[in-house]
């Protein structure tokens, strides 16, 4: 698997993204989830990114659908 293979992701998994942001500026996206805006409209318009990006947004999704069961 290459490091810079390019993947999409499912409108329902971006869906449920959006539903946990706050705000979707610039800040919003990188306070909450550390990516850039450019980013979020590829995946928005369900283009593909770099897995490994991928990877790091699902990880930092489950943290923060973790703090929000939490409070």
């Amino acid at each position: 698997m290459s490091r810079f293979e390019m993947v999409a992701i499912a409108r329902e998994e971006f869906e449920a993204m959006k539903a946990r942001l706050p705000k979707a500026t610039s800040e919003g996206l990188f306070d909450t989830y550390r990516i850039s805006q450019n980013t979020w409209y590829k995946l928005r318009d369900g283009l593909p990114v770099k897995r490994k990006t991928i990877d790091q947004l699902r990880a930092r999704y489950a943290q923060v659908a973790a703090e929000a069961q939490g409070k």
